[in-house]
């Protein structure tokens, strides 16, 4: 009996595992922003970007930027350093942004 539960939780647990969207990621750069911009209903807020250590301007990629006072202080052309998570095949999502050089005393 004990043997067929621990099979039974096996199975169960493949299939959570097979289901889902894929892996998780997250990423830490330095982060150019080259455009900003936002749905025609203003639901969702997203920044064009590249990181300058491995991509050129024509590899900017979007991140989805979830606060929109965030978003507003976001500037083009300005180096950031950030981290931003994606889940699957899903867009980039923001999780942290500041200016690059900021001093943290």
């Amino acid at each position: 009996m004990k043997r067929a539960l621990s099979f039974i939780f096996l199975v169960f647990t493949l299939l959570l595992v097979a289901c889902e969207e894929g892996p998780f990621t997250s990423t830490s750069s330095m982060l150019v922003v080259s455009e900003k911009g936002h749905s025609s209903d203003y639901q969702e807020y997203w920044i064009k970007g590249y990181d300058p250590n491995n991509q050129t301007k024509e590899e900017s990629f979007k991140v989805i930027v979830q606060e929109e006072m965030a978003w507003h202080l976001i500037e083009e052309n300005k180096e950031y350093i950030s981290s931003y998570t994606k889940e699957g095949d899903g867009d980039w999502v923001l999780e942290q942004i500041e200016p690059k050089g900021t001093d943290k005393e």
